[in-house]
């Protein structure tokens, strides 16, 4: 075929296909859409955020191949927001207390600076966090005031829960001396005396206790010391959600019919570098395999309940605070198409 022949017949498979597209556009088909690969920052591995993540992952890639989600286990959940915020990673697992640090740079993040900051995305679950004495011992306590003057193991200084706990007995302006232990050893403190009460936390609404908890529960009797009704009035007062709760997650009775504490919100969270449309097809997802993802993993139960709910009481309980950390836009859309 002749040169010019050659290059007319180019021209006319380019029209050609040209025109296919075009027909096939007003047919209202979509283009594919380009793969997005998610490096989520979450905790160490035997974490419940690093499992409710790799759960998390696995429906939303059935869902939606074009979303792929991959879990990075980090050394916890403030390690894998500092390396979110320095550019490491495409999000991060994080909870109310340590945005909220963050975003102020006071606690774990004073003298951190970072290049970017996470928005709210998906909130997922609580934590409910309170406090166990011995049960040879519980005449000699009644309210968490009865604590004060006390050596207390009130949870690893670097965990949320253990900043959220200790937040709390300030607030009630309860003095405590604060003993770091390997949470294998708690037991053995409590046995000696060391330490005269330990700091304690279920997730989901009380559905789920940690493993570490539990092995605590087998080596030592236990019963829940419950904050009395002027110290969880008083914890309102300041701005502290409480969190009442069942006792069902305990392995043994716990002397009490009720779990009462305080509670943290934990969500995933991303920034403004996942564009809009991809976070808000990510909570359509959620919502539409919300109770998949609750029979898969207990700590989703919340967002089976109420998804929507749980988000505005999240994003409330953070903004009581007086903290206004930006709404991600996909959030922002999926809960304005809710009347939100």
């Amino acid at each position: 075929m002749p040169p010019r022949a050659v290059v007319i017949a180019a021209a006319a498979v380019i029209v050609v296909a040209a025109v296919a597209a075009a027909v096939l556009a007003g047919l209202g088909q979509a283009p594919e859409r380009e793969q997005v690969v998610i490096r989520w920052a979450t905790s160490k591995p035997a974490s419940a955020g690093y499992r409710a993540m790799t759960v998390l992952a696995k429906v939303v890639k059935e869902a939606d191949p074009t979303i792929v989600i991959e879990p990075v286990a980090t050394p916890g959940a403030v390690a894998g927001m500092k390396g979110f915020a320095r550019g490491e990673y495409d999000a991060c697992y994080a909870a109310d207390v340590s945005l909220e640090e963050m975003y102020r740079g006071v606690g774990r993040f004073e003298g951190f600076e970072p290049q970017r900051y996470p928005v709210l995305t998906l909130w997922v679950y609580t934590l409910e966090i309170g406090i166990a004495v011995p049960k040879d011992r519980a005449g000699e306590f009644r309210c968490w005031r009865d604590l004060d003057g006390k050596r207390i193991f009130t949870l690893p200084l670097l965990w949320d829960v253990g900043v959220a706990l200790r937040k709390a007995l300030d607030a009630l302006g309860i003095r405590y001396e604060h003993v770091e232990l390997d949470l294998d050893a708690v037991a053995t403190a409590l046995e000696r005396g060391d330490i005269v009460a330990t700091g304690i936390y279920t997730s989901a609404g009380g559905r789920g206790l940690a493993g570490w908890e539990r092995q605590l529960f087998v080596q030592t009797d236990l019963v829940i010391l419950n904050p009395c009704p002027d110290e969880v009035e008083a914890l309102r007062r300041a701005g502290i959600p409480v969190a009442e709760v069942p006792v069902e997650a305990f392995p043994e009775d716990v002397g009490v019919d009720r779990f009462i504490g305080v509670k943290i919100y934990y969500g995933f969270h991303t920034g403004l570098n996942i564009p809009e449309d991809v976070v808000y097809r990510l909570l359509k997802i959620v919502e539409a395999n919300a109770d998949k993802l609750a029979e898969l993993d207990p700590s989703f139960s919340q967002l089976a309940e109420d998804m929507v709910g749980f988000q505005v009481e999240a994003i409330d309980a953070l903004y009581a605070k007086g903290l206004r950390i930006p709404i991600h836009p996909g959030l922002a859309k999926f809960l304005k198409e809710k009347g939100v």
